[in-house]
């Protein structure tokens, strides 16, 4: 073989192989983080990922805070996490999962990173101006749980029944939303297989 046939069989032999190197790395690229990650008073979700987990961290500025969740790489945004809810001190992480699955949650306060819910509450609404969620502390709810109202400025709980046509259909927690609520009532609509209805609540 001529050495200039030689020649340019070694650079093409090189390029392919570089392509093909590079081609390998652009399918183990993490996709960028889907969710919105600014919070209120200076702080931040960060997201990062190697070649096996991914991370979601909280920020404020440079500063590292905590590091909020970790899966493996291959799994969604959402079962990672992502912001439900962003009040002044606190904000809500939320965990999805799809499937007619509640969406898990917590409650982080911003300064320290921590969750201030037990495991397992779950998602139902949130009145964000007022700084007002609605969740339960079961992700399966029975006859016996209640709805939660926190009002996270102050702390105070107050706690509400489920309509009972909720519990003939499956997914309770994803058929329920906050229609009103004022200083003295919550309204809630849900979803039955009768049609949408409306229930008031005395605060």
């Amino acid at each position: 073989m001529r050495p200039s046939c030689l020649l340019a069989l070694t650079i093409f032999i090189t390029i392919s192989l570089h392509a093909q190197t590079s081609s390998e790395e652009e399918e183990v690229e993490p996709p960028p983080y889907g969710y919105d990650t600014t919070l209120k008073g200076g702080y931040s979700l960060s997201y990062k990922a190697d070649d096996s987990l991914q991370y979601l961290y909280l920020k404020k500025g440079k500063k590292t805070i905590t590091e909020l969740s970790c899966v493996s790489l291959g799994m969604l945004n959402k079962n990672l996490g992502y912001i439900g809810a962003d009040f002044t001190s606190y904000f809500v992480f939320v965990h999805s999962f799809g499937g007619g699955n509640p969406h898990y949650i917590e409650l982080i306060k911003k300064a320290t990173g921590k969750n201030i819910l037990n495991n397992g509450a779950a998602w139902i609404d949130v009145e964000e101006k007022k700084e007002l969620l609605l969740y339960c502390k079961n992700d399966g709810p029975d006859k016996n749980d209640k709805m939660i109202l926190l009002n996270v400025r102050t702390g105070q709980k107050q706690y509400f029944s489920f309509p009972k046509e909720l519990f003939e259909e499956s997914m309770v927690l994803n058929r329920i939303q906050i229609s009103k609520v004022t200083d003295t009532q919550l309204v809630i609509t849900y979803d039955t297989k009768n049609g949408s209805k409306v229930k008031m609540y005395k605060r």
